[in-house]
């Protein structure tokens, strides 16, 4: 004779039950809003429209130099060129572009020009940083 229990509806029932209720629930988000890397993807995916004519790789560089604001306040072409890890070159022609974009701005002091970002762009920043919409554009 076969000992193994016939399985009754009711646990089978359940069990539906429970997949429908998870079906219907949001996934959990599986990485930190807030980790660098979204953080560059929000950066990378905001940059397009303030900085038309850039390719992949110079909005690669632009997003790098802004993340690099998110711990300085100032810096010089040299050091955010080395913070960002880009070569000098690059740095300058990526900041000429956020400069233009109105993003950040420079001034000397002393001998060496350094670059903040504008009010606007500390604004921008912030609201991209955090996932939030930006800020329009002053006029």
């Amino acid at each position: 004779m076969n000992s193994v229990p016939t399985p009754t509806a009711t646990p089978l029932l359940d069990g539906l039950a429970e997949r429908i209720a998870r079906r219907d629930q949001p996934p959990l988000p599986a990485l930190d809003p807030y980790a660098p890397e979204q953080v560059m993807q929000r950066l990378l995916a905001a940059l397009p429209p303030l900085v038309p004519g850039r390719n992949q790789r110079g909005r690669t560089v632009q997003a790098r130099m802004l993340y690099c604001f998110l711990v300085h306040e100032a810096l010089t072409a040299r050091n955010l060129a080395d913070a960002a890890n880009i070569e000098r070159v690059a740095g300058g022609r990526a900041t000429a572009g956020l400069v233009a974009a109105g993003l950040l701005r420079w001034a000397y002091e002393g001998p060496r020009r350094v670059y903040r970002l504008t009010r606007w762009g500390e604004d921008w920043l912030l609201a991209i940083g955090r996932g939030e919409g930006p800020p329009a554009r002053p006029v």
